[in-house]
């Protein structure tokens, strides 16, 4: 046995002053509870329970808050997930008669109190609210409670099978390739909330849409047209007034519509600068996610037409969508895309009733 000082310096581990983890041998652990606050939000804000069922509508809006906390843990490359998170969100119910006439709405909140690594493979814990607890919004909280479980369940199995394939964390397991360096640690624990964000849940739309293409930057770029039964100037003021703003994406909003003017939707997560206005006919913007690295801003250019009365085509444009956001989330594109379609323009016919 060798003396101490005396060993084979080959089989040593010693310190580094660079701080690199050589081959991923070390346990090192990232926080990725702003990973997993955006990523849930994305899942569970904007999912569609009923569609029209019964004449029943009923939609999560927006993620409240994300608390708990979410851990990458890296030990000779092999990533381990550790995480016990809770989740708070909005939804809205409206029952329609059959000439689709609202006759009945509520809102109301769900939360999923306990979303852990421990109970991984089972369903999570999912509780349901409503603001007014009449007969027949009750009638809205169990159609939710009946058909919600299995949409909210899908959206947090995808989010579990995310986690454990390493989240934000390149799949080769070398975590000290990631633009937040990680340092090693002997044991530490994180909480706190993430700001929610509005996204773009995977569903069908009518619009129109292009292949997204990608620029020789990095960047993509979104082509949509949608068919709205309303003159340009309604349409224009869903994206100029705070009051339409709100009442569609029924989250906080404001706008200053004005060249210059700022505006923001979905609590903020949507954030941006009018660049041209021309009443009811173009709209120019600046827009960027919160969740978007701090030097991204993308252009948005909607235009206005009315090929007959009583009907409007708007053509959208939305260019320098970055690749990835600023968590190493990687399908930026697909999300905005999704969003447009789902929260933006789908929303815009459901509630002031312009189009199906």
């Amino acid at each position: 046995m060798a003396k101490v000082g005396e060993g084979d310096a080959r089989w040593i581990v010693q310190e580094r002053e660079d701080g690199t983890n050589v081959h991923g041998w070390h346990w090192q652990e990232r926080d990725v509870l702003k990973w997993s606050s955006v990523r849930l939000s994305e899942l569970l804000g904007g999912c569609k329970i009923l569609n029209g069922e019964d004449q029943i509508f009923i939609n999560t809006t927006t993620i409240d808050s994300v608390t708990g906390e979410a851990l990458i843990n890296n030990r000779k490359k092999k990533l381990i997930p550790s995480y016990e998170l809770a989740v708070k969100g909005q939804w809205t119910g409206e029952i329609k008669d059959g000439s689709g006439t609202s006759v009945l709405s509520t809102t109301g909140t769900f939360q999923l109190p306990y979303i852990s690594d421990e109970n991984a493979d089972e369903d999570p814990e999912l509780t349901v609210s409503l603001t007014d607890e009449g007969s027949a919004q009750q009638r809205l909280k169990q159609a939710f409670v009946n058909k919600g479980k299995k949409e909210i369940f899908k959206a947090v199995a995808q989010f579990v099978k995310e986690i454990q394939a390493g989240g934000p964390v390149k799949k080769s397991g070398d975590a000290s390739a990631q633009p937040d360096k990680p340092t090693a640690v002997k044991a530490t624990s994180t909480s706190g909330t993430a700001p929610s964000q509005a996204n773009g849940a995977a569903a069908s739309s009518k619009a129109k849409s292009k292949p997204a293409a990608k620029s020789d930057s990095g960047t993509h770029t979104i082509d949509l047209q949608e068919t709205f039964y309303a003159r340009p100037h309604d349409i224009y003021e869903c994206f100029t007034q705070a009051g339409k703003i709100q009442a569609f994406t029924q989250s906080p909003a404001q706008a200053q519509p004005n060249v210059g003017g700022s505006f923001s939707m979905f609590g903020g997560s949507v954030q941006g600068t009018y660049k041209e206005l021309v009443p009811f006919s173009r709209l120019r913007l600046d827009w960027r996610f919160a969740n978007w690295p701090d030097d991204a801003t993308s252009k948005v250019e909607m235009k206005l037409e009315e090929p007959e009365q009583g009907t409007t085509i708007l053509t959208l444009h939305h260019t320098g969508i970055p690749h990835e956001d600023k968590y190493g989330n990687s399908d930026v594109e697909g999300t905005t895309r999704n969003g447009w379609q789902q929260l933006i323009l789908h929303r815009i016919k459901a509630v002031f009733g312009y189009g199906l």
